[in-house]
């Protein structure tokens, strides 16, 4: 019984000259591993996550009909939506309008040409969250124009794109 209360004693002045900085690293360092576990969703499909990358790359862009509506949604912060306009016979105007369906939303916009040249840039006033914008540029005919939508200041919400087009 002596041997156990010496070694308990031995245990204890270790204990005593650890850093307590070690300790708090240690405890802080689990409490990340449990806390990222709890966070990670444990469903079927948890072991395969994928990114959604629908019209999040011009490559990807959605094709949008002349003066036809395109409703859309931006969800968080880095949430781009990308839509193609095909070539056009002959040079014209084109009117693009972003009617913005969220109080929240700050939009903005931009034009690229076929070779991802920008064309036109625009955007909703910062202090203004759901303001629409309407814009327009000369289109050159015989070329694919691509309208990239994205908010500003980290905002979210749904709008509607409408590109219509009339004789310069």
């Amino acid at each position: 019984m002596a041997t156990d209360i010496k070694a308990l004693q031995a245990v204890y002045e270790y204990l005593r000259t650890v850093d307590v900085r070690l300790v708090a690293a240690a405890v802080a360092t689990l409490l990340l591993i449990v806390g990222v576990m709890w966070v990670v969703p444990t469903t079927p499909n948890s072991n395969s996550f994928t990114f959604d990358t629908s019209r999040r790359g011009i490559n990807d862009a959605r094709a949008i009909e002349l003066a036809k509506p395109a409703p859309g949604a931006l969800v968080d912060g880095s949430d781009v939506d990308f839509y193609r306009i095909s070539p056009l016979q002959s040079p014209s105007r084109l009117d693009i309008r972003l009617t913005n369906g969220s109080t929240k939303l700050i939009p903005a916009l931009r034009v690229f040409d076929a070779s991802k040249k920008v064309v036109q840039e625009t955007g909703a006033p910062l202090r203004e969250p759901s303001a629409s914008i309407e814009t327009s540029f000369s289109a050159t005919s015989n070329m694919t124009y691509y309208i990239e939508v994205f908010s500003q200041a980290n905002t979210t919400g749904q709008y509607v794109l409408t590109v219509s087009t009339r004789q310069p």
